[in-house]
């Protein structure tokens, strides 16, 4: 601003601040911005329009709805019942609502969504060995408990139970294997049998071992079913009465299970 435009801004604002005037320092300023001329006023500040910070959340809601009324339609459902989504008008198990998720036509009791498409990974529940297994030399292993904060070590042999277990050793394996920087690593084992249930029991050197008590509650979608399984489980969920499925592992955030009858592996999460 040149020395000239800053008298004649001066000016304008004590003539506007005499006695009787009654407008505030704020209208004052933007009078005297005003009178100055356009290329040295101020630019207006931008103030941020909320509604258009919200548009693409809103153009995305638009487009679910969109799909959703869409899919209502060209299946001939009336979208202003309010029990239709709950509703499972092919009988063949599955909501409406399923039938969306999973694009399956909710006229037709052959197409379904499929477990992958409704059933979800509720809790999982592990319950690992009481012991870790130390040192492994020869025919011997050398296995440690914590009880108590307090670590106490056993040494065992073929044919022995473990301390306060059914587990019986089968056999003791020294082993190495290469790890992915071709280092070599030690991979040894216990190999034991539970006398309560038959199961086959791994213990691998310093690592904690997941028993086969360990297990997963699934759920539907909408919480109305639950089952438990195990690893090596094959179970069949109620509404697919002719479909097994086989657990092939367990994990904290979801369940891997397989289709026997096509072979196909699914996973199935944790929401």
């Amino acid at each position: 601003m040149n020395t000239a435009s800053r008298l004649f801004a001066l000016a304008i604002s004590l003539a506007l601040l005499l006695p009787g005037c009654g407008k505030k320092d704020a209208d004052v300023t933007a009078e005297a911005e005003k009178a100055l001329p356009a290329g040295e006023q101020m630019p207006t500040p931008t103030v941020p329009d909320p509604a258009a910070a919200a548009a693409p959340a809103l153009a995305e809601e638009a487009k679910s709805n969109a799909d959703f009324e869409a899919w209502f339609k060209k299946h001939g459902l009336d979208l202003a019942d309010p029990n239709m989504l709950d509703a499972d008008v092919d009988g063949d198990g599955f909501s409406n609502r399923d039938e969306f998720l999973a694009d399956s036509d909710p006229k037709n009791g052959e197409s379904r969504p499929g477990i992958h498409k409704t059933i979800r990974l509720k809790e999982y529940n592990e319950v690992r060995l009481p012991f870790v297994v130390r040192e492994v030399a020869g025919e011997v292993a050398t296995v440690e408990f914590n009880t108590d904060g307090a670590n106490s070590r056993e040494k065992v042999k073929k044919g022995d139970n473990i301390r306060g277990t059914k587990l019986k050793v089968d056999r003791i394996e020294n082993r190495t294997d290469t790890d992915k920087n071709g280092e070599r690593v030690d991979m040894s084992q216990v190999v034991m049998t539970d006398g309560d249930t038959g199961d086959r029991v791994v213990a691998l050197k310093d690592l904690p071992t997941r028993t086969s008590a360990s297990f997963a509650t699934l759920t539907d979608s909408e919480g109305k079913t639950e089952i438990k399984v195990r690893e090596g489980d094959t179970f069949a969920w109620p509404n697919e009465p002719d479909m097994k499925y086989k657990v092939i592992d367990l994990r904290i955030d979801q369940v891997v299970v397989k289709d026997e009858q096509s072979g196909k592996t699914i996973t199935i999460p944790r929401p």
